[in-house]
């Protein structure tokens, strides 16, 4: 089995784990391993934009304040604060690598408007923000002679000896071998795990790699009962692709409507459909159940085809290409599995409870969403806490690299992946009706006791099919049924409904 020696080994090639790798080279060798081609990320996906102060009528504060609003008073106000001050910076370092956000008339920056936020503050490049980032930080990171990208590999296994990590197991998908990767510090950013869920707008890697790999190793996890819903996914019945429309559609005053074409959301919140998502979800589920309607449509019938393509082209062109044409038609949306608020417990630095393991992005839980994210938070987090994390590990001295005995992951044994597809696939499609079903925007306690059963019932189903197969798919799936484990376990021992996680029996029927 080959063995590599890198300072630095990141799990992960979107926004946080190339902004991490980007600040590292400066001072190590750094290998990016991720389970797809190098722009196969969650951010790529990311339309909407950056939250950032910069304009003068806005303030630090003002900022700070709406994302402690929209955690729900679950956040981690130290590091909210810490995020928010560093935010003007990182947008400053994604224009000096070339990304080009979009320009008001007068030359400054066209700063959009979302959910939660009572000032105008987010930068973008149109509806394509997080595809322009990642092109431009991919472009710079294979012109790093330090940084080493090793695509279509995905982690197996943290290796851990004498409580401290020390490398990882991964499968080179391409030759179907596993290879150990020894570093001075093993940096997970992997992302989400919508995958866990029916319906997401999380791409198909998002299967909780990271997140899981890291618990089985004994890392600390928090906030996993908070997983949030976004309201505004375009509907199709036909195709299981689930497609985003991005808030920011709302914020340039496009508005949620029931299938009359009337407005509803002011009875909810006085943001009306710029409220926090957690409520806005909510009430789409509600409204949805009360007319009993599959979907709920936006009405942005006000706005010009011309302006519509300018602004919003890739939206546009979606809506298009399912028969919509947004200037004169209702666009049809429900809510769809989005962003995971929790994940691996991290102090400022990334630095998680098990020695020699970072955690960056999605995957981690740094408190700054606290129980429900604010809207162009996510981006900023991983430029944030990916710097502060190289930062903080550059400046410390680097550990001597080796190696002992580890138990590796078992090798193929000669079966072909084909013989397990259907049912692998078949415990995926259960696993994401039964947390769709019980385990969503509402959920009850007699449901969330039967998501339980049923996910114990697909693990040993699925340990078969583990113990004989080496594969990508048995892997993702094992993830998946750990991430799966972890929500319900921690939405029973949470109490109270608060931000993401909603208990029926403890409110009037479906109030928001």
């Amino acid at each position: 089995m080959e063995t590599l020696h890198y300072d630095y080994l990141v799990l992960g090639s979107g926004i946080a784990g190339l902004t991490f790798a980007l600040h590292a080279a400066k001072a190590g060798k750094v290998a990016v391993a991720c389970k797809g081609a190098l722009a196969d990320t969650g951010t790529t996906h990311a339309q909407g934009g950056i939250a950032a102060v910069l304009s003068a009528i806005d303030s630090l504060e003002l900022h700070v304040q709406d994302t402690l609003e929209a955690g729900a008073g679950l956040c981690n106000e130290e590091a909210v604060r810490f995020m928010v001050a560093k935010a003007p910076e990182a947008i400053q370092w994604l224009q000096q690598l070339g990304v080009c956000f979009d320009k008001a008339d007068n030359g400054e920056l066209a700063l959009g408007l979302e959910g939660g936020h009572h000032e105008y503050r987010i930068a973008h490049v149109k509806d394509h923000t997080g595809l322009s980032i990642q092109q431009v930080l991919s472009k710079v990171a294979l012109q790093e002679p330090s940084i080493t990208i090793l695509d279509y590999h995905m982690g197996l296994e943290l290796l851990v000896e004498e409580e401290r990590c020390h490398g990882m197991q991964l499968l080179d998908l391409k030759t179907k071998e596993s290879k150990v990767i020894l570093a001075g510090a093993v940096v997970l950013a992997t992302g989400g795990s919508g995958q866990v869920y029916r319906h997401t707008t999380n791409p198909s890697l998002a299967t909780g790699d990271g997140l899981a790999m890291a618990y089985r190793a004994g890392a600390k996890v928090k906030h996993m009962e908070f997983f949030q819903f976004h309201p505004t996914a375009l509907y199709d019945p036909v195709s299981r692709e689930t497609f985003l429309i991005s808030e920011a559609l709302r914020g340039a005053g496009a508005e949620l409507v029931l299938p009359d074409g009337s407005r509803f959301m002011y009875q909810y919140h006085p943001l009306g459909s710029l409220a926090p998502r957690d409520v806005v979800s909510r009430a789409v589920y509600r409204e949805m159940k009360l007319h009993n309607s599959p979907c709920l449509y936006l009405d942005a019938r006000h706005f010009t085809k011309e302006y519509l393509q300018k602004l919003f082209p890739f939206i546009y062109a979606k809506c298009k290409s399912r028969g919509i044409h947004a200037e004169r038609d209702l666009i049809p949306v429900v809510p769809a599995a989005h962003y995971q608020c929790g994940g691996i417990e991290t102090d400022l630095h990334g630095e998680t409870s098990l020695a020699g393991l970072y955690a960056i992005g999605e995957v981690a839980c740094t408190g700054v969403h606290g129980a429900n994210r604010l809207a162009s938070n996510s981006l900023l987090e991983g430029l944030v806490f990916g710097k502060s994390a190289a930062t903080y590990l550059v400046s410390k001295q680097p550990r001597q690299l080796r190696f002992r005995k580890y138990l590796l992951y078992p090798e193929a044994v000669g079966f072909s992946n084909e013989l397990f597809t259907t049912a692998v696939e078949s415990v995926k499609q259960q696993l994401q009706q039964v947390m769709w079903d019980y385990v969503g925007i509402v959920r009850t306690r007699q449901e969330l006791m039967q998501a339980h059963r049923q996910i114990i019932k697909l693990t040993d189903e699925l340990a078969i099919f583990t113990s004989l197969l080496n594969s990508q798919k048995t892997k993702e799936m094992q993830n998946l049924l750990t991430v799966a484990d972890m929500i319900v376990k921690a939405a029973m021992i949470r109490e109270k409904s608060i931000g993401g996680h909603f208990v029926e029996e403890e409110q009037e029927a479906y109030q928001v």
